[in-house]
């Protein structure tokens, strides 16, 4: 098997979960709640934890490597009952006077979701395993069935944030100001969070929560150096974001080391440089 064989997958998935990942990223830096996808992704991956308990709890007899249709359902349904609730929460919080930052009830919701999962992943076999892959993925080993599915849900996902951008654009752009009023905000915030969260859950199946994390925010934050335009600003991160996953794969491939370290370290490194080009050079001008 050739390089390309092997990686095209692979690529069209990382290329795939940039393209909509700079886009929510965006909406994140501008509502300034960072650590929304990370807490989101950790709160999939508990509903999939649970799903893999349940799994070996009654399916102990069940060859090792096989896996039911009814098991990846039970997942996905688990994962997109608590990503639904979450988003529930996650906007009403918003829309109500409480003392407590949405930021630390969000740091809050990681911290519980990571411990719960890893208390739970302690009793089921193979636990050092599923912990592995719920933080850096096996995006190396993603299926084209994957990919398809993951190109369906993006498409739809894409549809609905273009075919009402105007909203989801006011409310982020707008997000902190307690003056613009805006036409069922709890509606628009919740189709947000659902949305988005819809997109971690395929994300996490595949490259992990640290590895979509650092799709979200570091090709946003890198394009948010150079443009205020969310046109531009998407067209940038989605550039630099499936031109890192590039020589990452193929890095991976030629030292035999895990891809997502590799993305990640990357993305960081460019997203230094271009913070100092910006400082150094550009503010010379």
């Amino acid at each position: 098997m050739t390089i390309i064989e092997f990686m095209l997958a692979p690529l069209i998935a990382c290329i795939l979960l940039i393209l909509i990942n700079v886009y929510f990223g965006i909406h994140v830096l501008k509502r300034e709640i960072i650590f929304i996808d990370i807490a989101l992704a950790q709160i999939a991956a508990f509903g999939t934890t649970i799903a893999v308990v349940i799994h070996h709890l009654f399916h102990q007899a069940q060859e090792h490597g096989h896996e039911h249709a009814e098991d990846t359902f039970l997942a996905y349904i688990l994962a997109l009952s608590f990503i639904t609730i979450s988003a529930l929460v996650f906007s009403f919080l918003k829309n109500r006077k409480i003392s407590i930052p949405l930021e630390a009830i969000i740091g809050i919701s990681y911290a519980f979701a990571t411990t719960a999962a890893v208390i739970i992943l302690d009793k089921a076999a193979g636990s050092d395993v599923h912990i592995h892959d719920m933080l850096i993925g096996s995006i190396l080993w993603v299926s084209w069935h994957q990919v398809v599915r993951l190109a369906i849900i993006v498409a739809l996902v894409a549809l609905i944030h273009y075919i009402f951008r105007n909203r989801f654009m006011q409310l982020s752009d707008n997000y902190h100001n307690k003056d613009c009023k805006m036409e069922n905000s709890f509606l628009w915030d919740f189709l947000f969070y659902l949305t988005f969260g819809i997109i971690i859950i395929e994300a996490v199946n595949i490259t992990g929560i640290l590895t979509v994390f650092a799709f979200l925010i570091l090709p946003a934050s890198f394009s948010a150096l150079f443009s205020k335009s969310w046109k531009n600003r998407i067209i940038i991160g989605a550039i630099l974001g499936s031109v890192i996953s590039a020589f990452g794969l193929y890095f991976s491939w030629k030292i035999d080391v895990p891809v997502a370290p590799l993305i990640i370290i990357g993305l960081g490194l460019f997203l230094l440089i271009g913070a100092m080009y910006k400082k150094l050079i550009l503010s010379r001008k």
